[in-house]
């Protein structure tokens, strides 16, 4: 699995996880599993998962704090919301990955998931981070 692959089903991860918020990182990652029939999950995906989850709060925050006024996340496609978490939490704690590929990332996890739209929005939401 590659990084893209694992990135890929770590945002796909981070959505369920989105869905049931009592779940934990271990149980949202044998869900994962099966849900999209993997033999494993890559040491990157899990990584990204358990890191998204751990910061879930302050990455939701931040994230809000750079909406426009009056909305609210709870208001934004939620496959847009993961996508975000995952390119927010890779710009703020990966040593992995540049900031600036991270938003490349979020970008091309846009092309595949979500409508046009979705892409100038996350662009403008995750450059906010980078320095």
């Amino acid at each position: 699995m590659n990084q893209h692959e694992s990135r890929k089903a770590a945002m796909q991860a981070i959505f369920l996880a989105n869905q049931d918020p009592e779940l934990t990182a271990a149980e949202v990652e044998t869900k994962i599993v099966t849900t999209l029939d993997l033999s494993k999950l890559s040491a990157y995906s899990k990584n990204l998962i358990e890191g998204v989850l751990s910061k879930r709060d302050e990455l939701k925050d931040d994230i809000a704090s750079h909406l426009k006024k009056g909305w609210r996340l709870e208001r934004l496609n939620a496959v847009t919301v993961a996508i975000l978490e995952i390119g927010l939490y890779e710009i703020k704690y990966s040593a992995e990955i540049e900031p600036k590929a991270a938003i490349n990332e979020a970008l091309n996890l846009c092309d595949e998931f979500t409508d046009p739209s979705s892409k100038p929005f996350v662009n403008g939401i995750l450059a906010n981070f980078v320095k």
